[in-house]
């Protein structure tokens, strides 16, 4: 299990992993989508859409744990 020294880092391993899931999911996304053939019955599609959804899902939970995180943080006093 992995021990994190804050809050804080912990949140930020957070954004950075959703980040990290949208872009292999991106490149999964351009593979399905060269490697799979239009079909009249619409599975590609349906694929396609799934997975666009998949990434609009991890793009709120990113800005959720990534407000969570700038409302951690204490301001700085310049």
């Amino acid at each position: 299990m992995v021990k994190y020294a804050s809050k804080e880092h912990y949140l930020q391993a957070q954004v950075e992993s959703f980040a990290n899931a949208k872009r292999m999911l991106k490149k999964y996304k351009n593979k399905i989508s060269d490697e799979i053939a239009y079909d009249f019955r619409g599975d590609r599609d349906k694929l396609l859409e799934g997975i666009d959804k998949g990434l609009k899902y991890l793009e709120v939970e990113r800005k959720k744990v990534k407000s969570e995180l700038n409302n951690s943080i204490p301001p700085t006093i310049l």
